[in-house]
């Protein structure tokens, strides 16, 4: 006869170090990689001036990434510093290269 037993996460790590047992399945972890970073010194054309006057005239970019479907994505935005909006954007499952 079988009994369905309901354990708290603390309880079985406790239970499988006291008995030396290791998980074959481990839950993905984001880990943060180590690499270069560009390090240049760049001029502040805007000078914090972000009121613009005309369409086009100042657009930025931002280049971050999202996990969608348990795997890492890169998403490069343009927007318009004039009305904040959206203008373009690029979206990829790998780093764009320069």
């Amino acid at each position: 006869m079988r009994k369905d037993i309901v354990l708290s996460r603390r309880k079985i790590r406790f239970l499988m170090i006291k008995n030396n047992l290791v998980s074959k399945y481990t839950k993905l972890k984001y880990r943060n990689h180590k690499t270069m970073v560009n390090n240049d010194q760049i001029s502040n054309v805007l000078n914090r001036q972000f009121n613009n006057k005309k369409p086009n005239e100042v657009v930025v970019s931002d280049l971050t990434y999202v996990q969608v479907g348990g795997k890492w994505h890169y998403i490069c935005l343009l927007i318009d510093l004039f009305n904040r909006e959206i203008i373009g954007y690029s979206v990829r499952p790998k780093k764009p290269l320069n």
